[in-house]
């Protein structure tokens, strides 16, 4: 039976294909790789169809559970005509056993749709007699102002003393002993059997947001529970604790501030450890209010959110929003969340992902590769490590005396491998080795003389005993310059006699206390929270968890010197993808140019999945050809060759006829034009040429010009510019130089005047003498064979290219020209690579003159269509 979707309005055929494939890819437990061109609606369909699927997969449930209990129903109430009574009397109590069982399925259907209702009353009613008041009870309130000078005063009476220490000494650290609950792990034992999610996973949580827009716009707005999960770095709302910027740092703050032991380490607003006085009046998070938060929790089922709406409403009813997303996900029909949350098996277990026969749609699937490799590589620098050698040092013999043996044994292992990993990756000077190289798991660990060391332990130690936070706290607390003063008179003490320790004693503690005193007005230099000895630590322990794995295909890259780096590799991601595709009972990758499809089938067949469980869709643009111009142009103005391969972009012939070319595409394309650059160095020296040359000045007459920003903060500020500058009457629209894989070239819409012009200035190859590159290149060759590493290399500029261009055409009613500049665009297997709708149109080898003869007839034919 065809399934009937409910579009917002009437869908045009590639929209319909799209929603009839998914919905039947779901329906016969298959795994999909659909593509639509972005600007066909893609997002909407993928919501139509999913949430129709869904609807009638409950329905399709419910109508079966009927069937069912009728036909038992009617089998228990016939007498059967058998000599064999008790055989009958079996087959009667084995029916009533499963009657009860199919009964109780249907009761919690129905008592789940009862409860749904019940809890949209009660929000209604909440939000009706909601009388918001405006009072804070937790540690910047009123109260902790009138005693904060107090706290202040005991802080200081407390700063020598030992006992003031407590909270970053180790616990006795017990193997395979339950470590401390915290509540986000205690999981409710329930029976009732799961409601059947739909996944969504997209790259950014801006494009998560898109869909939650696209649902408001479904049928199904009102009847589907829908919750976005992200972490607590971007859902927390305690100003205390979101200060603290490192993620684990995070975690380790709130989940501390949940604990009802005494011993908590709190960290202050600059980051430093608050002390026992503080840690009395500051213990709780005002925001972990279980009342509240299942308020949340239901005001977020009830009304569909974004991340932006779900923060906001946080704050309004004092709630914690992360534990509300987390609360909600058990009722959620539809969950939204990031890749980096689906392809990390940490991630999924960290919040209790269940992909168990539920369906997973992977949105902007083209990184979704990439995701899988920066989920499973562990980068941790020289400065991180010094870092943690430092203060693991200072740590161990400040508190040795008060350290079990057992921990005092661990903690000097920890360090031990510490200092090997400095030692491989800053070697000394007399041996004046800087290069960049990349070894096996096995080969590494018996280079940085580790192989002897059972690491798996060593890093349980670690977690269980929740050392990094612990060492952030101590490097916060003391400066390095505080703790070598220390020891230093901790040596000295030691020559003198006894009687001089005693002195010793007094003066130290003399200075300790003017030190103490100046401290309060002048705060002692510590390293920033970002690369504090903490933070550094939880790299490193990623860092040695991949090497546990003991992966045939992991790699370690030691890249040598003052800025060393050490990176574990993962050469197949997809070995850990195998994971998802086994427990779900549908994914779908999905994406506007999804070249080259083998990189998705490698990926989806990871698990042992045959073809013929494999739908690939494709799906056109809706844009008729006539809108779309796209050119591949090979000679400048001056009929110089365009190559912008890394030996020629620098060249100053090169860089005149970029200059030409741009005034002349300017001069005849009204409204926007965007130009995307290899790298941000290039688009500096383009500029600084096009400035120096007068050219900037030539086109700022016609169209006003930006550039991208660097910083992120600036981004949204310059977009705005530029579009008020392309709808000003006062010059011919505006010129914006942006980056190939920069901040404008994903995930923004310059539909209209906004893009009347993409270009594409050279082909934005990675640097193929990477040692990381080379070594997945050759890892393709060896297992792949054939011309596999070629295409990958290929297919990484390809995608970024790709996604410049999807940034232009919105919708069926807009037009654009598309200019790739460089001859290497012409060539046959770099054409095959473009979007389906590019190719359609495309003029390849084109000469300059061609190319302006071509857009000039191209937008006076829209003018005239735009006139009538």
């Amino acid at each position: 039976m065809e399934p009937v979707f409910q579009f917002p309005f009437n869908p045009y055929p590639i929209q319909e294909k799209f929603m009839r494939e998914l919905y039947f890819t779901i329906e016969n437990r298959k795994l999909g790789i659909f593509e639509s061109p972005t600007g066909t609606g893609k997002s909407l369909s993928i919501c139509c169809a999913a949430l129709q699927w869904l609807k009638d997969s409950n329905k399709k449930i419910l109508e079966e559970l009927k069937a069912e209990i009728g036909t038992l129903k009617l089998e228990i109430s016939q007498t059967m005509d058998s000599n064999d009574w008790l055989q009958e009397e079996y087959e009667k109590i084995k029916k009533n056993q499963m009657l009860i069982t199919l009964q109780n399925k249907m009761d919690k259907i129905i008592q789940c749709k009862e409860n749904f209702e019940n809890m949209a009353k009660r929000v209604s009613k909440h939000k009706s007699n909601v009388n918001v008041k405006s009072t804070d009870n937790y540690c910047k309130s009123d109260k902790k102002k009138n005693s904060e000078p107090e706290l202040e005063k005991e802080n200081i009476e407390e700063q020598n003393d030992s006992e003031g220490d407590r909270d970053l000494i180790l616990e006795e650290f017990e193997e395979n002993a339950e470590s401390d609950t915290y509540p986000e792990e205690v999981e409710e034992m329930d029976n009732k059997d799961e409601i059947i999610k739909v996944y969504i996973s997209s790259r950014t949580h801006s494009q998560l947001s898109q869909f939650i827009g696209e649902i408001k716009r479904t049928i199904f707005k009102d009847v589907t529970r829908v919750v976005t999960l992200a972490s607590r770095q971007h859902y927390c709302i305690n100003s205390e604790v979101a200060k603290l910027k490192n993620v684990n740092l995070i975690n380790e703050r709130c989940l501390d501030m949940q604990k009802t032991k005494s011993k908590s380490t709190s960290f202050s607003d600059d980051g430093r450890v608050l002390k026992k006085s503080k840690l009395r009046a500051c213990t709780a998070c005002p925001y972990y209010n279980q009342n509240n938060i299942t308020k949340l929790k239901e005001r977020m089922l009830i009304e569909i959110m974004d991340m932006e709406d779900l923060v906001k409403c946080g704050k309004e009813l004092k709630a914690c929003p992360y534990y509300a997303s987390r609360m909600a996900m058990d009722d959620a029909e539809v969950v939204l969340i990031s890749h980096a949350g689906i392809v990390s098996s940490g991630a999924r277990s960290g919040i209790s992902l269940k992909l168990k026969d539920n369906i997973l749609i992977l949105d902007e699937a083209h990184g979704l590769s990439a995701a899988l490799e920066n989920a499973h590589s562990a980068p941790v620098t020289v400065k991180q490590l010094s870092s943690v050698k430092t203060y693991l040092q200072f740590y161990i013999n400040k508190y040795r005396a008060r350290l079990s043996s057992r921990n005092l044994l661990s903690l000097n292992q920890i360090s031990f491998v510490v200092g090997k990993l400095i030692s491989l990756v800053k070697p000394k000077e007399t041996e004046k080795s800087k290069e960049t190289t990349i070894l096996t798991l096995e080969d590494f660990v018996i280079k940085a003389e580790i192989d002897h060391m059972n690491l798996r332990p060593l890093v349980e130690f670690c977690r269980s005993t929740r050392l990094a936070p612990k060492l952030h706290g101590f490097s916060m607390r003391y400066s390095q310059q505080v703790l070598e003063e220390e020891e230093s008179k901790k040596i000295a003490v030691k020559k003198n006699s006894f009687q001089k320790f005693l002195s010793n004693i007094a003066k130290k503690k003399e200075l300790a206390s003017v030190e103490e005193t100046q401290t309060e007005t002048k705060p002692i230099v510590q390293f920033a929270t970002e690369t504090s000895a903490g933070s550094g630590l939880y790299a490193v322990l990623d860092f040695l968890e991949m090497l546990c794995a003991r992966s045939e295909n992991g790699r370690v890259l030691v890249q040598q010197g003052d800025t060393g780096l050490l990176k574990y590799l993962l050469l197949n991601p997809a070995e850990c993808f195998t994971d998802v595709l086994a427990q779900c009972r549908s994914v779908i990758v999905a994406g506007g140019t999804m070249e080259p499809i083998s990189e998705f089938k490698a990926l989806l067949s990871s698990n042992g999945r045959s073809d013929s469980k494999l739908n690939i869709v494709r799906c056109e643009h809706v844009v008729p050809p006539d809108n779309i111009l796209a050119v591949c142009l090979s000679r400048g103005p001056s009929n110089t060759v365009f190559n912008f391969s890394y030996e020629n972009r620098m060249s100053k012939e090169l860089l005149n006829e970029v200059g030409r070319t741009l005034r002349n595409v300017c001069s005849i394309v009204p409204g926007g034009v965007v130009c995307f650059l290899p790298s941000y160095s290039y688009e500096q020296t383009v500029y600084d040429h096009l400035k120096n040359n007068n050219i900037i000045d030539f086109i700022s007459k016609r169209k006003s010009v930006f550039r991208e920003p660097k910083s992120a903060a600036d981004v949204e500020q310059v977009l705005h510019k530029y579009s008020l500058a392309v709808k000003s009457k006062e010059k011919n629209g505006a010129l914006l130089l942006s980056v190939v894989g920069g901040k404008l070239s994903e995930g923004l819409n310059f539909s209209d005047d906004l893009g009347r012009c993409v270009m594409v200035v050279g082909m934005p190859y990675p640097n193929v003498k990477s040692p990381e590159l080379q070594e997945k290149m050759s890892y393709l060759n060896r297992t792949a064979g054939g011309n596999a590493a070629n295409i990958y290399y290929e297919s990484l500029c390809m995608k970024a290219v790709n996604q410049c261009i999807g940034r232009a055409v919105r919708h069926i009613n807009d037009y654009a020209t598309v200019l790739l500049i460089d001859e290497r665009y012409s060539r046959v297997q770099t054409i095959s690579a473009l979007p389906s709708f590019v190719q359609k149109s495309l003029i390849s080898n084109s000469s300059f003159g061609q190319m302006i003869g071509s857009m000039a007839k191209f937008f006076s034919r829209h003018k005239e269509i735009k006139t009538n």
